[in-house]
């Protein structure tokens, strides 16, 4: 009697749908291992490892549900995160299980569950680990405080991977193992013969295929800039537009009179422009700096004059720009990264508005982000490149303000897509750029592109706000790091006026270029780093300031001129033909120095500094200066988390700024002390390093720069000059233009 054939089990229906669910959960599961691993190593309230146990409980005090819910926002990230990865990782498995490459005439087999797991973990393990490298590679400055600043092992692994074959290695690896992954199933003689029958269907294929390719279209819409989607199109003539870019801490030298060429997208604006080679702003700073620019007012006119100002002093400040011409019919919107949240602070009249937000809370919720290694190369670009940021960015918006998240060319192609969704409208668009911003955290290559490739120093990705440079070598890695920094922002003013002209806008639109204030590189050992705290040489307070102007056809040329800060409101409006009143406006038209009309207009630059944040510090010593404490105790937190100069020390703060007036043959320096005012006087045609003081040689010399100082502070209503001392008014009348 013969035996009849015994067909194999059917798989369970069950078992098909918990097996995978099972592997996606474990995948999960090890996500939420990382929140915890991240958690319980690195949680606390340093920034850049600066914080105290006293600040850090009064945080939590007033902080401290706030700061769970966002852990627990966070914890929640982490969950979906492994979820969306184990799905994939599913995925993968059911194509092995389908198409097994060990024998392709085996019929498909459900894996069990153990092998399930194995190579679950294992390829969630390599993904996690890859995409980690691939972000401390791109952006180092996010871990250098956690690896490299640790020193040992950790140190001697992320140098592997960011200066030496370590990047390499793991790429290799990366994509050799994600290839095989897919082609071993997917080249078995099963997969060949499914795909040969799946194309014979051509009803099912086609729309299959046209979904796909709609798919990608839309996907590409969401990523590329706007150059690669809009072309110029032959339209009406209209207004001259404004395109405004400003480049934070940009010194005037780097376009001028560069060592290197870092950044050629500038300088070749430079070469179509006019350029003004000696531009000086009147505070160092970019709150007050961009109120002054935007306003055409003197700060103790428009009421800026720190970077934390009051509510009542930012709601005093006059109409600006931006509100000038939105009622001219101009579309006006500013697009800014972390330094730009100073727009979201005051009004100017905007209408559009996208940079982060700014005050103490989110300072807080930033550091609950970025205490999180393992959820950094989620959310910064290492994966999906802009996408994956603009994702990070939507889920954690926190994230807009740090530093070391900064992208350029992100920052460029929304401010092409906003130019683009506003075709038929003059516009004036302000685009700022930080990355030129201590701490000079520049994402790859920029960040190594200048540096010595021996330097192993405390300056490799970053300069850290307290740590002191110890000799040249480190000199020269923080000016190579400002040089990177320089860099990377060109990349996006390149594609800036790269997508200008695609648009086809390149010839209505008035481009300006310059920087709220410039940037001390321990160009002299007494000058130290930085802007704001003090006045000496001229890095700082010169900025380059670049006109290219194709409705007015003026010849690129060099200015020596002294032009301001202040002018650059009545400049806009002269060539944009707005009527406006002279005297409503401290600064003037400089359209003779565009024109070539005039070479000089005989004008002076009034400088002072801002709040200092630190005790002391190189220009401004206790010997140097009247002492306040620092910038915890001399701030308030208001109500609504905002952070502003308490009033307690408004006045102080004021009567110890230093100031300084410059010609174009001569720099006067004021600095008050407990020992009376301190005054230095250069001549900087014979001396432009500033380094031979003549007030002791010349007295007529100081006294004619004295009386110019003074004269031009008369215009303050806000201080008297007492002696040789300027001290705040008992009383002042509100600001008001001269």
């Amino acid at each position: 009697m013969s035996k009849e054939p015994t067909s194999s089990p059917k798989p369970s229906v069950l078992a098909a749908v918990l097996h995978p669910l099972a592997g996606v959960l474990l995948v999960a599961v090890l996500y939420v291992g990382l929140f915890f691993v991240d958690f319980l190593l690195g949680a606390d309230l340093r920034v850049m490892g600066v914080g105290d146990a006293a600040t850090a409980q009064k945080v939590m005090d007033r902080y401290g549900r706030t700061l769970l819910a966002h852990q627990a926002k966070v914890l929640a990230f982490y969950a979906v995160l492994g979820v969306c990865v184990g799905v994939l990782i599913q995925a993968l498995v059911l194509l092995w299980e389908r198409f097994s490459p060990v024998s392709s005439r085996r019929p498909a087999t459900r894996w069990p569950l153990v092998r399930r797991f194995f190579f679950g973990t294992l390829c969630a393990l390599f993904l996690h680990v890859f995409l980690l490298s691939r972000a401390i590679v791109l952006r180092p400055a996010l871990f250098a405080e956690a690896l490299y600043e640790r020193g040992g092992f950790a140190a001697r692994f992320m140098v592997f991977l960011t200066h030496g074959p370590g990047s390499a290695i793991v790429w290799m690896l990366g994509v050799g193992l994600l290839l095989f992954l897919l082609s071993a199933p997917l080249s078995s003689i099963a997969a060949r013969a499914f795909f040969k029958e799946f194309w014979k269907q051509k009803k099912r294929t086609l729309p299959i295929a046209v979904s796909i390719v709609l798919l990608v279209a839309v996907f590409g819409v969401a990523i590329w800039p706007a150059p690669v989607l809009y072309r110029a199109q032959k339209e009406p003539a209209r207004k001259p537009s404004v395109l405004l870019i400003a480049v934070d801490s940009l010194r005037a030298d780097r376009l001028f009179a560069p060592r290197r060429v870092v950044a050629p997208a500038m300088m070749q604006l430079a070469r179509e422009s006019v350029r003004f080679e000696q531009a000086f702003v009147s505070v160092p700073r970019t709150f007050p700096s961009f109120v002054t620019l935007l306003s055409g007012r003197a700060p103790y006119h428009h009421g800026i004059r720190t970077m934390f100002p009051t509510q009542k002093e930012r709601a005093a400040v006059p109409p600006a720009l931006p509100k000038l011409l939105g009622a001219q019919g101009y579309h006006t919107a500013v697009f800014s990264d972390f330094c730009g949240e100073i727009f979201s602070r005051i009004d100017l009249g905007f209408q559009h508005i996208a940079v982060p937000a700014f005050d103490a809370k989110e300072l807080l919720l930033q550091r609950g982000v970025l205490v999180h290694r393992n959820a950094l190369p989620y959310v910064s670009g290492a994966g999906l490149g802009q996408v994956g940021l603009a994702l990070g960015q939507a889920v954690f918006p926190e994230l807009e303000g740090v530093s070391e998240l900064a992208d350029p060319k992100l920052l460029a192609a929304r401010a092409l897509h906003d130019i683009a969704a506003h075709r038929g409208q003059p516009f004036f668009l302000t685009v700022f750029f930080s990355t030129a911003h201590f701490p000079y955290a520049a994402p790859a290559p920029h960040y190594r592109r200048f540096l010595d490739p021996k330097y192993r120093g405390p300056f490799l990705y970053y300069k850290p706000p307290l740590k002191e440079v110890a000799g040249s070598e480190d000199i020269a890695a923080v000016q190579a790091l400002y040089d990177g920094s320089v860099a990377a922002a060109d990349e996006g003013v390149r594609v800036l006026l790269d997508g200008l002209a695609a648009l086809g806008r390149d010839q209505d639109t008035i481009v300006v270029l310059l920087s709220d204030h410039g940037e001390n590189l321990y160009d002299e050992p007494s000058r130290g780093m930085g802007h704001g705290d003090h006045l000496e040489g001229d890095h700082a307070m010169q900025v380059p300031w670049l006109v290219r102007d194709p409705t007015h056809r003026f010849s690129p040329k060099s200015v020596h001129g002294l032009v301001r800060d202040l002018d650059l409101v009545p400049t806009l409006l002269s060539l944009l033909s707005v009527p406006f009143e002279a005297e409503s406006f401290d600064g003037v038209s400089v359209v003779p120095l565009l024109s070539g009309e005039k070479e000089t207009l005989g004008l002076s630059a009034l400088s002072e500094t801002e709040l200092w944040f630190t005790a002391s510090g190189p220009g401004f010593s206790m010997e140097q200066r009247l002492p306040y404490p620092d910038v915890t105790t001399t701030t308030d937190i208001s109500p609504s988390n905002e952070i502003s100069v308490s009033p307690q020390y408004q006045d102080l703060v004021t009567v110890a700024k230093h100031r300084s007036l410059r010609t174009e043959r001569y720099k006067i320096i004021y600095r008050p002390t407990r020992q009376g005012p301190r005054y230095s006087v250069f001549d900087v045609k014979t001396d432009p390093g500033q380094r031979n003081d003549l007030s002791t040689s010349s007295e007529a010399l100081l006294m004619q720069m004295k009386n110019e100082l003074f004269r031009a502070l008369r215009h303050d209503s806000t201080v008297e000059i007492t002696g040789d001392f300027i001290l705040p008014k008992e009383s002042a009348p509100p600001p008001a233009p001269n």
